[in-house]
């Protein structure tokens, strides 16, 4: 018999009716689940995440390139960050040389110039103040690696995995993120993160406008805390 010719009784139409308007309700009540990226087949992304949940702090030396339109700017400072959210940065060479700061986890970072006595003028700047970005307008809390793992989470778009380069004589695999839209990735068309085969965590971060390299950040003498 075809489901056309079924005939329900007055009362069970009633309640169709009702069941189908709340299930409307519900529907239209529930918020929209924001898009993420979508991982194909990335085993080191699999081991970064891993290797990761067991380290409770890190120190590094990051090495930055940035260009924004014809600015360039490069830049090298000591980098130590502890779980959950606190990190510590003394610039040793670039437009701040000499100065360090510190960020609890809040909206605000701490700065001070040289040791001793000197050390001891300190001021207060928010965590995005201009004086405390890269000229692509990344602050300190965007660097750990709890940060590289959210944002590829955040970001709506795809992820892939390749081999990637040998750096420092270590072998890596490059995870690349393509994002849906560059606007919602500060301009960028595509990042890759080269992962070391070796520890699990990345040691370069690269990002692209199009073909052109406008982001390299390298992670040296890194020393893990566990």
């Amino acid at each position: 018999m075809a489901l056309s010719s079924l005939t329900l009784p007055k009362s069970c139409r009633r309640v169709c009716t009702r069941l189908l308007t709340f299930a409307a309700l519900i529907a239209l009540s529930v918020p929209a689940i924001p898009a993420q990226a979508q991982v194909t087949d990335s085993t080191a992304w699999t081991a970064f995440e891993d290797a990761w949940a067991n380290v409770k702090g890190y120190s590094t030396t990051v090495t930055i390139f940035e260009q924004n339109g014809e600015q360039v700017q490069n830049m090298v400072f000591d980098y130590t960050f502890h779980k959950p959210a606190s990190a510590t940065v003394h610039y040793v060479k670039g437009p701040n040389a000499g100065v360090t700061l510190v960020w609890n986890g809040g909206s605000t970072v701490v700065a001070h110039r040289g040791s001793g006595l000197s050390a001891l003028f300190k001021k207060t700047f928010s965590l995005h103040d201009p004086l405390m970005t890269t000229i692509r307008s990344s602050s300190i809390d965007e660097l750990s690696f709890s940060a590289i793992l959210a944002h590829s989470h955040d970001t709506p778009g795809t992820i892939s995995q390749n081999l990637g380069p040998t750096i420092l004589g270590i072998a890596t695999e490059a995870v690349t993120l393509v994002p849906s839209s560059s606007s919602e990735d500060s301009g960028l068309t595509n990042e890759v993160v080269d992962i070391s085969t070796v520890s699990g965590l990345p040691i370069r971060l690269l990002g692209y406008e199009s073909d052109r390299l406008v982001r390299q950040i390298d992670f040296s003498n890194m020393r893990l805390q566990f």
